[in-house]
């Protein structure tokens, strides 16, 4: 157990996630419980908890396919790159699917520069880093992207305001990690990388759904008919909080990136490992060629050198 321990975690931490929609996500404070009904929320009284609870089968597929061997496999690491993009992009349209506007501003322009420019500089200095000595340090190729697409956008979309469905804005992000990730040597661990981003992404609707899940708690106290017959009553959003529910499923996500962290080193280490030994061999080979060479060229002269 102890030898798949990030495994383990791989597959605890989804299954901790849905275990969470059986628990309170919300809650009014102690001092107002059962004032005003309904005074907590579980999982799976919420659009929440089916978000939550795809959300993680998604990432148990996902993280059950990487924890497999066979993902170490160009091919199928590829492969597993391109389900987590087609799973995002799903997931968003059918749970998110919303016009989103974008104020394009000289910030907004350095941050997208800086984050398209880091990634492709990566990507690279892991293809070509080795045949072309510019692309040995990501630093000038990073600043001359960076230059590169700043003033792309700035003459572009720079100043101006973009809508885009959320879920289109989401295939294109995912689309450009998994390119990157899979662009990164050592190329067969791109399902690692993809994993770990996805494990960060789910730790992000978790955390942002806090608010929503409080605000959702206000609203059905609002519709609910309290014991005095009474209508339209509930707590303030200052007297609401989100509940161990929510907690657990933080919890769980953790877990996932733990053990995603943890697998991704020991693969690293191993495929490293690999591929010294494979350039040992190599150099071993080359060496023992050259001493063959040498020594049937020696025994030509000498052969030469008797026959003379």
């Amino acid at each position: 157990m102890k030898k798949h321990w990030s495994k383990i975690a791989i597959a605890l931490g989804p299954t901790i996630i849905i275990a969470s929609i059986v628990w309170e996500y919300a809650r009014t404070n102690p001092d107002y419980n059962f004032l005003i009904e309904p005074w907590a929320i579980k999982g799976f009284d919420t659009d929440h908890g089916i978000v939550f609870l795809v959300m993680s089968a998604l990432l148990l597929i996902g993280g059950l396919a990487t924890a497999w061997e066979g993902a170490l496999r160009q091919p199928v690491a590829a492969g597993i790159a391109a389900y987590f993009v087609i799973a995002a992009t799903v997931f968003t349209f059918l749970y998110a699917d919303r016009t989103i506007t974008l104020d394009v501003t000289a910030v907004m322009n350095v941050v997208l520069s800086f984050i398209i420019a880091s990634g492709f500089a990566l990507a690279l200095r892991s293809l070509f880093g080795e045949r072309i000595r510019w692309f040995k340090r990501a630093l000038p190729t990073g600043f001359l992207t960076f230059v590169l697409f700043f003033v792309l956008f700035r003459f572009t979309i720079q100043g101006n305001e973009i809508s885009v469905r959320a879920w289109v804005l989401v295939f294109f992000i995912s689309l450009l990690f998994a390119g990157m990730s899979i662009a990164i040597k050592p190329l067969n661990m791109a399902a690692n990388r993809m994993l770990i981003l996805a494990s960060v992404a789910a730790w992000g609707v978790i955390l942002l759904s806090a608010g929503a899940l409080r605000q959702k708690l206000i609203d059905t106290q609002e519709m609910t008919e309290q014991a005095n017959g009474a209508i339209g009553v509930a707590a303030q959003y200052k007297d609401t909080q989100a509940a161990l529910g929510w907690w657990i499923a933080g919890f769980g996500v953790t877990v996932l990136w733990v053990g995603a962290v943890a697998l991704w080193a020991k693969r690293r280490d191993i495929v490293a490992a690999i591929q010294r030994a494979r350039k040992q061999r190599e150099a071993a080979e080359k060496s023992a060629r050259e001493i063959q060479e040498a020594a049937e060229a020696f025994a030509a002269e000498q052969e030469a050198k008797a026959s003379s």
